[in-house]
């Protein structure tokens, strides 16, 4: 009875469930993408933790040579990401080309400065980019924090030197 009362046997058959392949019921039917090996979340999963983490060890000392095109209203800006990532044509989150493996990490577009995406992130939020002629922003955030997941904060850094992200919202205007 005290085992179940703190969730205990319930972490156990979920951890059984994935290692035996499956897909636990704390992943719902809205979020099971998520946690998959090419999804951002895949670091979550127990099945993949540790195999990504090696991975994104191995990624904070890549340059930044893989050239990236984002489509926004049909028109092409190029993001340059460590050698060896790609990003999802339809999801814009990125995994690496050799092992398939998802990372933590997302671009996305708003007309606005996303102040609301900002505020609703818990600091996952990590930098914004102008695009003068398409009145827009596109930015990048990360589904994990560094106190979760080493070397995110790092990857990011890079990410947005490279690219220009250096500019944020603050009460809903552009910085």
């Amino acid at each position: 009875m005290f085992l179940n009362s703190c969730g205990y046997l319930q972490y156990v058959y979920e951890q059984a469930v994935v290692a035996a392949g499956g897909t636990p019921s704390t992943y719902t039917s809205t979020n099971t993408d998520l946690y998959k090996k090419d999804g951002p979340r895949a670091v979550y999963n127990p099945k993949y933790k540790k195999k990504v983490e090696l991975l994104l060890q191995d990624i904070v000392n890549r340059n930044l040579t893989e050239k990236n095109i984002y489509y926004v209203d049909g028109k092409e800006i190029t993001l340059w990401l460590p050698e060896g990532v790609v990003m999802g044509k339809y999801t814009q989150t990125l995994k690496d080309k050799r092992t398939g493996y998802g990372l933590p990490f997302r671009f996305d577009y708003d007309k606005t400065c996303p102040g609301r995406i900002i505020e609703n992130s818990m600091n996952m939020y990590n930098g914004l980019k102008a695009i003068s002629d398409l009145k827009g922003y596109i930015f990048i955030y990360t589904y994990e924090s560094e106190g979760h997941v080493k070397n995110v904060k790092e990857i990011l850094r890079k990410i947005k030197e490279k690219n220009g992200f250096t500019h944020n919202c603050v009460d809903g205007k552009f910085e």
